[in-house]
């Protein structure tokens, strides 16, 4: 009994300490990813003219939910015509998955 117990407090102390070495993303480096997947988002998707609009992430406000993070941005839109050149800056509401991969448009 006293072997089963002392094998289940180092089997735990290790894993404690494992699992405290995983480094968390600071505010900033989660600013830039959720940023940078909703420039990827934008920018690449099917029936998307890279060549004559384009997007650009200025800002973003999130809110941190259990599955994933529900965003505001503040989103910078160049539009090239055969005779102007149009910008507009506005805002865009998505919800993002934890790994930044599913990209979620709110309306």
């Amino acid at each position: 009994m006293n072997k089963k117990f002392r094998l289940v407090l180092i089997v735990l102390f290790i894993g404690s300490g494992l699992f405290s070495c995983v480094k968390r993303q600071g505010k900033k480096e989660l600013e830039d990813n959720l940023k940078a997947a909703m420039g990827v988002y934008l920018n690449h998707r099917p029936g998307i003219d890279t060549s004559r609009v384009q997007f650009t992430v200025l800002e973003v406000v999130y809110y941190d939910d259990k599955k994933d993070y529900i965003c505001d941005f503040k989103v910078h839109m160049k539009e090239k015509t055969p005779d102007q050149i149009k910008d507009t800056t506005g805002t865009m509401r998505a919800r993002i998955s934890r790994d930044f991969k599913d990209v979620t448009r709110s309306y």
